[in-house]
């Protein structure tokens, strides 16, 4: 039997110790063991250097204290230590920070394990840890990078809130007075006159639409809209709805039908409800074909919800796009080709406000064959809201009464209704025009909205040798605004898109071709591309008109070949101009052949640059030039004849008439009389309507200026001011709506110094102010009053506007200047923002405080122009006594 040959003990002890050795110098983490007192005992190689010691034996002896690490870093260690060994239990994973010998900072992920005797008491501590520093310094910017997209994301929906909140009050200042015109003097008002005031009515009810979408996604973004449930019969709202759509979808050539289930009562926000509807009817109508039907169906799923369903027979989608359909600002065709207009916002709100109804949206679509968009809705409100609309009756008694359905026409329906543009007989829109042979070319003139001119010599405008224009565009409007503005003085044709003009431009070559750029089947680029590559053609000047201003959108133009750029919105002086200049080029070109065209064409750009100022944000010179022209129209009044009736009539020979005949005579000169002065009162009531449209006009021109710093990074305006002359400036606006909520006005206005400041964001200031406080009287007080007051203190420039309304909380009166924060219940909670926001932008301040009449008081501090460049002075106490106010 072999014998078994032992290993000496002492000769195994030291291969263990040599075995250990090794794996602790080799092992890949930094590695150290303490004793009770936290003093080190060992360590490896690793985690020496780290502490800046030759050797790891350095190291023992030292506590955490005697190493690099900062005494913050030493103190925390320590602490971990004596806890881990206090509970006997080990502490993995731990995020710990520490500095180097050479000074760097290192993120660790240490492990700390209580070291024990045979008898299971703990005597110290083995720890080891590893670097983690790239891992975490990705992992921050990784959550700097989140935060900084949130805030840019926040910061945008702010913007568009503001800008939204900014506009809405002269848009709807603007359309208001323009309905109420068109509606009291429809028959009175010249045909062509009313033909522009209706172009203005439509086109600023579209833009309210657009403010409208970008104030709900904003708010739908920040998370800030809410539910109104309301018990609601949606099979008669939904059918009367379709009764005010009808007639539209009719003179388009649709045909609009409703079936489905009887759903009774359902629990519904109205206004969302309705928003949806109508987003979905406006695609149906646009992606549908004239002689198509667009169905709209209820439809019981079961107990706890039903369906709307909007089907069409339209062009479809393809199933690659379907999932784009959804996403905000997106639209499945979005090149400059695209051939229907929109924002890109109605699916997405639709999605948007089906979410927040507790429900669904989703969509079917085949290409050539129609699209149906189904919308799941619960047909009670969920939770609280549920009692809350529950509380209203008993169902039976519900579908009975009269507010469980809206009246025909919502003012939402109406704004939508008069947004659309006018039915033409082609589909495509106006058909390509061409101008009649005959002399003085009567067919341009056919086609202007503007009114002929009083008999005489026809100017040398009228010839029929005056310069053909080329108008390319896929937008009716736009194209009646210019051809009101260029029919005068250029023979027009006219053609709906790029195709089109081509084959106009080969027939009967014009002097100059302006055209849109972004239009279906074939874009202003691709025309531009095509007419200068012509080796016969391409002398003829085009003008791209977009409503894209960026550099590179601006260069991209002009390198493809176009001869001017003009911006929208765009002044008629402006494009009057540019025609010019490129008409002036057209003969350049004739005279000086092909060589030097170039350098004419050069010489004509030179020209225009003399000649025009650009002007920036004239958004709405439609609705200028139409106020222009409906005051030239009352001007040009038959009152001067009807007065020189009635003088006829005043000075006859009383003695050779019949007595009989002059009791006649004095009845038909009474009637006269009167007449004249009914008919004075109407003009000098429409004169003001139109003079407060071009004050509202002003104000809205103002407001796209000073948003453009936004979109272009213009520089920011300001300028000396006096605050009691734009105060003075606010009333003249919108004193109107003062006076007839009986509101009074109480001024107190003592000199003070210049300010420098934005002149329209003061005015806005102002007046969300006088809104405010309009609005805090309103079925308040028997007798409303408002007080403005200006006074100097110090260095600063005081302005109050204070009410006798019900006054504001002082828990309130800090968040009344906080985004989508309001006091007061269906307010947006954005113009107090707004306000405070551009106050300190100005170097100034706003505060509210009591008023003497338990109402509000808002305090508006600026800096004194002398003194704005030094520290704003604090608010000081406005004097409340010895004023004498004035009505």
């Amino acid at each position: 039997m072999k014998t078994r040959k032992r290993t000496p003990p002492n000769l195994r002890e030291s291969q263990k110790e040599q075995l250990l050795r090794y794996i602790v110098s080799t092992f890949p983490y930094s590695i150290w063991w303490k004793d009770r007192d936290c003093v080190y005992i060992g360590t490896n190689e690793l985690n020496a250097r780290g502490a800046g010691l030759s050797r790891p034996d350095d190291i023992i002896g030292l506590t955490d204290h005697d190493l690099p690490w900062t005494a913050e870093e030493a103190e925390h260690y320590i602490r971990v230590d004596k806890a881990v060994m206090a509970s006997g239990v080990p502490l993995l994973n731990i995020e710990e920070t520490q500095r180097q010998a050479d000074g760097s900072q290192r993120y660790l992920l240490t492990c700390k394990v209580p070291l024990k005797d045979e008898d299971g008491e703990v005597f110290g501590i083995l720890g080891a840890w590893t670097d983690i520093t790239d891992r975490k310094l990705t992992e921050l910017a990784l959550e700097r990078a989140k935060d900084e997209a949130e805030r840019a994301n926040r910061a945008k929906s702010d913007f568009l809130a503001t800008v939204s909140h900014e506009l809405r009050t002269p848009l709807t200042l603007i359309l208001s007075p323009l309905e109420r015109l068109l509606e009291a003097q429809h028959g009175a008002l010249p045909r062509d006159v009313r033909d522009e005031l209706e172009l203005i009515r439509r086109n600023t009810a579209r833009l309210l639409n657009v403010v409208s979408d970008l104030l709900h996604f904003s708010k739908a973004e920040a998370a800030r809209m809410e539910v109104d449930w309301e018990p609601v019969e949606v099979n008669r709202f939904t059918s009367q709805m379709l009764d005010d759509i009808r007639p539209s979808a009719t003179a388009r050539g649709r045909t609009l039908a409703m079936t489905g289930d009887a759903l009774g009562v359902v629990s519904l926000d109205r206004y969302k409800y309705e928003r949806i509807l109508l987003n979905l009817i406006s695609n149906a109508l646009k992606f549908s074909h004239p002689g198509g039907r667009i169905e709209v169906a209820l439809r019981a799923l079961d107990d706890a919800s039903f369906e709307l369903c909007v089907r069409d027979e339209g062009i479809g989608i393809s199933g690659d796009d379907l999932g784009k359909l959804f996403s905000k600002f997106t639209q499945v065709d979005g090149s400059v080709k695209r051939r229907y207009e929109g924002t890109g916002l109605g699916l997405s709100l639709v999605k948007q406000f089906a979410e927040l109804l507790r429900g669904s949206v989703s969509i079917e679509s085949e290409l050539g064959e129609g699209t149906a968009v189904r919308v799941r809705l619960p047909r009670s409100a969920p939770g609280a809201a549920r009692e809350h609309a529950a509380s209203a009756g008993d169902p039976a008694e519900r579908h009975a009464g009269p507010d469980l359905t809206s009246a025909p026409s919502t003012a939402q329906t109406r704004r939508w209704l008069s947004s659309l543009p006018p039915s033409e007989a082609s589909p495509d829109g106006l058909a390509a025009q061409q101008p009649e042979p005959d002399a003085g070319g009567r067919g341009a003139g056919a086609l202007s909205s503007r009114p002929p001119g009083p008999p005489g010599p026809a100017p040398p405008a009228a010839r029929a040798d005056r310069p053909l224009l080329l108008l390319v565009d896929d937008n009716p409007d736009m194209r009646q605004f210019m051809r009101s503005l260029l029919s005068p003085g250029y023979r027009l044709m006219e053609a709906t898109n790029g195709l089109e003009a081509q084959r106009l431009i080969e027939r009967s070559p014009p002097h100059v071709v302006v055209s849109d750029v972004m239009m279906p089947q074939m874009s202003g680029v691709e025309l531009t591309a095509w007419l200068k590559a012509h080796p016969v053609l391409r002398h003829i000047p085009i003008v791209l008109v977009t409503a894209r201003a960026d550099d590179e959108a601006v260069a991209s133009g002009l390198d493809g070949g176009a001869d001017e750029y003009l911006v929208k919105p765009f002044s008629p002086r402006e494009l009057l101009a540019r025609v010019r200049s490129m008409v002036r080029l057209h003969e350049s070109y004739r005279q000086l052949g092909a060589e030097q065209a170039e350098i004419a064409r050069h010489s004509g750009m030179a020209q225009v640059a003399m000649d025009v100022l650009h002007s920036a944000g004239n958004t709405l010179n439609s609705a200028g030039i139409a106020v222009d022209l409906a005051r030239d129209r009352i001007a040009r009044s038959r009152l001067p004849r009807l007065k020189r009736a009635l003088a006829e009539l005043a000075g006859g020979d009383a003695g050779a008439v019949d007595p009989a005949d002059a009791s006649r005579g004095e009845s038909l000169r009474r009637y006269v009389e009167l007449a004249l002065v009914a008919v004075e009162q109407e003009q000098q009531e429409t004169a003001d309507d139109l003079e407060r449209m071009r004050a509202q006009l002003d104000v809205l021109r103002d407001a796209l200026r000073a948003q453009e710093r936004y979109a272009y990074r213009n520089a920011y305006r300001t300028e000396r001011l006096s605050v009691n002359e734009v105060i003075q400036e606010s009333l003249r606006v919108h004193g109107a709506a003062l006076a007839s909520a009986r509101v009074a006005v109480r001024l107190d206005l003592r000199p003070v110094d210049d300010i420098v400041a934005n002149r329209h964001d003061l005015l806005t200031i102002l007046y969300n102010l006088l809104d405010n406080a309009r609005a805090a009287v309103d079925d308040g007080p028997r007798e409303p009053w408002i007080a403005i007051s200006t006074w100097q203190d110090g260095a600063g420039v005081c302005c109050a506007v204070e009410d006798n309304g019900p006054g504001v909380p002082e828990a309130a009166r800090v968040q009344v200047f906080q985004y989508g924060f309001s006091t007061r219940e269906g307010a947006s909670g954005i113009g107090l923002h707004f306000s405070a926001n551009r106050m300190k932008t100005f170097g100034g301040s706003i505060r509210i405080e009591d008023g003497r009449e338990r109402g509000a008081r808002v305090v508006l501090t600026f800096a004194a122009a002398s003194s704005a460049a030094l520290d704003g002075a604090g608010p000081a106490a406005a004097p409340l006594d010895g004023a004498a106010p004035a009505r």
